[in-house]
């Protein structure tokens, strides 16, 4: 098992050097429950995109909504692509470890990224989206669950894509609850559905919709 510096070390080699190759793949289905999100914002509603990658298609998706849109990402090569994918949208390369804003988004949106953080990172990052959300914000999150409820999640957990290893963990619904629900935040949706694709092959996705209370 990698230390968490070297997690992040880790995923921001890879993804550099799998940016170009992957802005080419297809990138699955929109979820349905991005729409749901969408419907519980604002207006034109401030929203913080975790781990954005080219800005295809989430980043695109939401200012093309009327949304005001911040999207950070580890990967240098990944803020590049998604600067010119989407140019009406801000773009920043940090790490969503290392936010740390204040009441300032009306939703927060992570599509297949914070499965890239270990545990202990992944409860500090929950702690700065919950920080980040103004009340009553809405949090989207869709990541990988595990295929049994036996299943030892730290194991296995570095992965090969597009020949670059890279750290990826499933999290359990029990996780995800115990992580956000003690944050003040309220589950409104849960779906799990199990999809394919050329890029991922089979994967449980399990997406989820809290709001801040």
């Amino acid at each position: 098992m990698k230390d968490n510096l070297d997690i992040i070390k880790l995923n921001k080699k890879a993804w550099d050097n799998a940016a170009e190759a992957y802005e080419q793949e297809f990138h699955g289905k929109i979820h349905s429950l991005f729409n749901y999100f969408c419907e519980k914002l604002p207006k034109g509603g401030y929203i913080l995109d975790l781990g954005s990658g080219t800005g295809l298609p989430y980043a695109k998706l939401l200012i093309g909504k009327g949304f005001k849109v911040l999207g950070i990402d580890i990967s240098t090569k990944m803020i590049k692509l998604a600067k010119k994918n989407v140019p009406n949208a801000k773009f920043e390369e940090i790490s969503m470890t290392e936010i740390n804003f204040k009441k300032e988004f009306n939703g927060i949106f992570s599509s297949y990224s914070m499965l890239l953080l270990s545990p202990s990172l992944f409860k500090e990052t929950a702690k700065r989206i919950a920080q980040a959300l103004k009340k009553g914000g809405i949090f989207y999150l869709c990541l990988n669950g595990p295929w049994n409820e036996d299943a030892e999640l730290d194991t296995d957990v570095i992965i090969k894509f597009k020949g670059e290893e890279m750290y990826s963990r499933p999290y359990s619904r029990e996780e995800i609850l115990n992580t956000f629900i003690p944050l003040g935040m309220k589950l409104l949706k849960f779906e799990s559905e199990i999809i394919t694709s050329k890029t991922f092959g089979k994967e449980n996705m399990n997406t989820y919709i809290f709001r801040l209370e």
